[in-house]
C-alpha cells in the first residue's frame, strides 16, 4: 500500500491565500505589453510632456555644470550669491530706525519709556505664573483666570467652593461604586 499524502493544515491554507496573486502574475506575464509598444503610446498620446521633459533636463544639466566650474558663467554665480543673501545685497536693520530721534533726548527718554514698559509687563507675566503655580501645588484644579479673579475680590469663595464642591462629587461617586461591588460580590457567595 501506497503511503498517504500528508499536508499540513498550515500550508493547505497559505497555499489558498497565494493562488489569486499567482494567477494574476500569470494573467501578466501572458498579456503584459513590451517596451517598445508602451513607448510608441507615450509618443503618440504625449509628445509634449516628452520634449518638456527633456529640455528641462538638459537645462539643470547646463546649471550643474555650471556650479561646479563657478568662473565659467558669472551671471548665474551672481544669482546665486543674491539667493544666499536672501534677495539683498546687503544686510539691513530688521526693525524701523526714526532718524529724526536718533542720538538725541527725546529719542533717550523714549528709549527709557519703552524699557520700563517691557519690564513692567515682565513683572505682570511672572505674577500670573506664581498664580499659577500656587494653584497646581494646592492640588485645586481651577483655571488661572478664576484664581485672579478670586485675588482681585470677585467671587472669592466660589473658587474654592467649586473645587471642593468637585472633590466631595468624585469621593461619593467611588463609594457608591464600592458600596455596590460588595454588594454584588457578597450576594454571590451566600
Amino acid at each position: 500500500m501506497a503511503p498517504r499524502l500528508r499536508v499540513p493544515a498550515h500550508v493547505f491554507g497559505y497555499s489558498i491565500a497565494i493562488m489569486p496573486a499567482v494567477g494574476y502574475a500569470i494573467y501578466w506575464k501572458r498579456n503584459h505589453q513590451t517596451d517598445e509598444e508602451i513607448e510608441k503610446v507615450l509618443g503618440e498620446n504625449y509628445t509634449k510632456n516628452i520634449q518638456g521633459s527633456r529640455e528641462k533636463k538638459q537645462d539643470m544639466v547646463k546649471f550643474f555644470a555650471a556650479m561646479k566650474d563657478p568662473t565659467a558663467n558669472r551671471e548665474q554665480e551672481m544669482k546665486m550669491r543674491e539667493v544666499l543673501y536672501g534677495g539683498k545685497g546687503e544686510k539691513k536693520r530688521h526693525y524701523a530706525v526714526d532718524e529724526s530721534l536718533y542720538g538725541t533726548e527725546e529719542g533717550l527718554e523714549q528709549r527709557k519709556l519703552a524699557e520700563q514698559q517691557n519690564e513692567n509687563k515682565k513683572k505682570s507675566k511672572k505674577k500670573k505664573r506664581r498664580r499659577k503655580r500656587k494653584v497646581v501645588k494646592g492640588e485645586e484644579k481651577v483655571d488661572a483666570k478664576q484664581v485672579v479673579k478670586a485675588e482681585e475680590g470677585e467671587n472669592s469663595g466660589g473658587v474654592a467652593l467649586f473645587a471642593l464642591e468637585k472633590k466631595s462629587v468624585a469621593a461619593v461617586g467611588a463609594l457608591g461604586v464600592l458600596a455596590l461591588a460588595t454588594m454584588l460580590i457578597g450576594n454571590k457567595r451566600s
